[in-house]
């Protein structure tokens, strides 16, 4: 870990993470009659350095302790400070170390309170998707792209997790984690929020910019649920 943390440069560049709304919607059932809204989401970096996180791992642990670093304008480390963990995530489709505090999946209700919270709190770094890379300091050719390949073996003693400025770290919706148990819930409309950076553990540029909405609206009957995704921004329903 850093033998000794600067200080957070009161200004410079700083990532800026932004989400975009949930996609690829869909409402399944399990064996046990359980019924999931499922969806993909995507976290991205709009700021003016990447997002670099780094961890290090505790002695005998499945567990990493955090750091965020920062960069001047020539690309120098200028900065670092505590940034959460990271944890050994064991399932299949995942078996990589995840960076707990990146972002939040919630469902909220037609008066945009908390519905039910996705078991999916914790994320491997990988700029899996170009969104914007007209922005000035884009990296048109990012390094880590795979979640195969980015964030490390349990054998790691430490791993480096990069977002790169003008990419998307995406999640399908087949993934464990992606989704919303709504068994239970009666029908009507709800909202699935995407929130990057929910505890504030990483700085950035700004975070009014860091939640995005998606409708849904529950109908049907129990065992016989419908779904019903209105279209936004071109995204169909």
């Amino acid at each position: 870990m850093p033998a000794a943390l600067a200080a957070v440069p009161a200004t410079g560049p700083k990532p800026d993470l932004r989400s975009l709304p949930a996609w690829d919607i869909n409402l399944t059932q399990d064996d046990d009659g359980k019924e999931y809204v499922t969806f993909a989401a995507t976290v991205w970096n709009a700021g003016t350095s990447p997002l670099v996180v780094d961890g290090f791992r505790r002695t005998g642990e499945d567990l990493m302790d955090a750091y965020q670093y920062f960069y001047d304008a020539s690309g120098a480390e200028v900065g670092a400070r505590p940034a959460g963990t990271m944890e050994w995530d064991a399932r299949d489709g995942h078996l990589h170390w995840h960076f707990t505090d990146f972002a939040q999946y919630n469902l909220l209700d037609s008066g945009k309170e908390l519905a039910v919270r996705s078991g999916k709190e914790a994320f491997c770094l990988a700029n899996t998707d170009p969104v914007d890379y007209t922005l000035p300091r884009a990296n048109w050719r990012p390094g880590n792209t795979s979640l195969a390949s980015s964030c490390g073996q349990n054998t790691a003693v430490a791993v480096r997790e990069v977002l790169d400025i003008g990419s998307g770290d995406t999640y399908g919706q087949f993934l464990p984690g992606q989704s919303f148990d709504v068994t239970d819930l009666p029908n009507g409309t709800y909202w699935i929020e995407v929130r990057a950076n929910p505890d504030a553990r990483l700085a950035e540029l700004r975070s009014d910019n860091n939640s995005a909405l998606r409708k849904v609206v529950l109908g049907g009957k129990p065992g016989a649920r419908t779904l019903r995704v209105p279209a936004l921004h071109g995204l169909d329903g």
